[in-house]
């Protein structure tokens, strides 16, 4: 157990988690016990029981305000499947792209590189082959609207 209710019915931590004697914060004390959402699965943590900065209600406001500006469910894109030869083509691709655009990402913001060689960044993607991969991409989208 790593919690009880109050006498108003909240969860709340033990202290064996919220003063931990070995020294572990509240996440390092409660990762011990369960797994904690927010890897690379899926997870629901309801306000209820979680008694992070998630649950205060400043983070609620937050959230609430920004609401209106998120992305819409109905603009994100699926997940592409590419055939294995889309899949071969794209990952070539994409090995370079990636690499160059952290590269030039970090040399952007660090001020390494300019923002008046921005042009000759875009045509060095395009000499990378984006608009290939562009195109393979736009027909896995197409396919899986057909499928669905």
């Amino acid at each position: 157990m790593t919690y009880e209710q109050d006498e108003e019915g909240n969860f709340v931590y033990l202290d064996t988690i919220t003063d931990n004697p070995d020294g572990l914060n509240i996440d390092q004390a409660v990762s011990q016990y369960l797994t904690w959402p927010g890897g690379y699965y899926p997870g629901i943590v309801k306000e209820e029981f979680f008694q992070g900065a998630e649950a205060k209600e400043n983070s609620a406001n937050n959230a609430e305000q920004v609401k209106p500006y998120r992305i819409k469910d109905e603009d994100i894109l699926p997940p592409l499947s590419y055939t294995v030869e889309e899949n071969e083509q794209v990952s070539t691709i994409l090995s370079d792209i990636n690499t160059y655009v952290d590269e030039m990402e970090a040399a952007f913001i660090t001020g390494e590189q300019d923002f008046s060689q921005w042009e000759d960044y875009k045509k060095t993607l395009e000499q990378m082959g984006v608009q290939e991969y562009l195109d393979i991409a736009q027909t896995a989208y197409e396919r899986s609207q057909e499928n669905s």
